[in-house]
């Protein structure tokens, strides 16, 4: 392991980023596959496009289930929330 990841409160806020990057990739991903810009799926949730774009850039953003849940209707899918233990 990295020494800077031994840092019980720095690895936990680089766990917590990395999750929120994932979940913007993800965002990304099934947006342009749904075909639509970012201007797009914000006029279909009822927001501005620098909302999405905050969302897509994983930076200052807690996503709420309720965020969660709009971004699924809006794109057409389903929210799936799993909890697992964490690897040693």
């Amino acid at each position: 392991m990295r020494p800077f990841l031994k840092d019980k409160r720095f690895r936990k806020r680089f766990e917590e980023g990395l999750t929120k990057l994932r979940i913007a990739h993800e965002l990304i991903v099934l947006r342009e596959k749904r075909g639509l810009t970012q201007s797009a799926l914000a006029r279909k949730m009822g927001v501005s496009q620098p909302f999405i774009a905050k969302l897509e850039s994983g930076e200052g953003h807690n996503y709420s289930l309720e965020t969660l849940l709009k971004i699924a209707e809006a794109l057409n899918s389903e929210v799936e929330i799993k909890f697992r233990p964490k690897a040693a």
